[in-house]
């Protein structure tokens, strides 16, 4: 039997390439690719890229909740997500109770693949959804002036 999980030989320079972490299986499954880097005023930027699916979405879920306990303001940037799926809604929706609570500035940014599912399951009112990253920086700099942590 084959192995789901495969790593995929690449060069790392440092100077060059800032992913933190990529996983990959097999080719009938998704790929998951996470790149999280700092951005304008002290907003960390976490950017993934691939397929949100069953294959991939505990990874997906551990991402998010390192990003929630770096309690750092944030951006999630789902712009490179081919399909999400229904499944990691829920993720998506304790993510942004837990940084609620921890008030924690953050926004999502994404092409249709998150845009359908979030309007289809009525979830457009508790995640910040914004259509653009320059508007999704607007929005967390707003949060961190009203009072959540900052950089």
């Amino acid at each position: 039997m084959k192995s789901v999980l495969s790593a995929l030989p690449t060069h790392y320079d440092p100077d060059e390439d800032s992913t933190l972490f990529s996983w990959a299986v097999e080719p009938e499954h998704g790929r998951l690719s996470v790149v999280s880097a700092p951005g304008a005023g002290g907003i960390l930027v976490v950017r993934i890229s691939g397929d949100i699916d069953v294959t991939t979405l505990h990874t997906f879920g551990n991402h998010l909740d390192e990003a929630i306990s770096e309690r750092l303001p944030f951006v999630l940037d789902l712009t490179d997500v081919q399909f999400f799926c229904a499944s990691a809604l829920p993720v998506l929706g304790t993510m942004a109770a837990r940084a609620r609570r921890l008030t924690v500035p953050w926004a999502v940014t994404g092409n249709n693949a998150l845009r359908r599912p979030l309007t289809a399951m009525k979830m457009a009112a508790q995640i910040p959804f914004c259509a653009d990253l320059e508007d999704a920086f607007l929005l967390v700099a707003q949060g961190i002036h009203q009072g959540g942590r900052s950089a």
